[in-house]
């Protein structure tokens, strides 16, 4: 089963621009911005997990790398406090995991 990665990354941004409006804090854009500028890497690990290039655990291991990157990026706007921004994004990681998962 193959992934719309499109899709999945416009369901990531929706999930985790509801999850920081859910905190008072609108910054969709922003994360959008943020995950586009990721998204190649991103994309990269999907398709190595859904291919059978890496584990579990290794995708684990990355997609968790991949998180603090995106915090990183939209903490040091400071426009969002850390537990606002770490909740949106782990909203959206869990979209993409659940997308990989249920493409295996």
């Amino acid at each position: 089963m193959s992934i719309d990665i499109s899709k999945v990354f416009k369901d990531m941004a929706n999930i985790a621009g509801q999850s920081l409006q859910g905190e008072g804090v609108e910054l969709g854009d922003e994360f959008r911005s943020a995950l586009e500028r990721n998204k190649a890497s991103i994309a990269e690990l999907v398709e190595a997990r859904t291919f059978g290039d890496i584990n579990q655990e290794d995708f684990d291991v990355e997609i968790a790398r991949e998180k603090e990157v995106l915090q990183a990026e939209l903490i040091g706007l400071e426009i969002a406090g850390k537990a606002a921004v770490q909740k949106a994004v782990n909203s959206a990681m869990n979209v993409l995991s659940s997308a990989v998962s249920a493409a295996l």
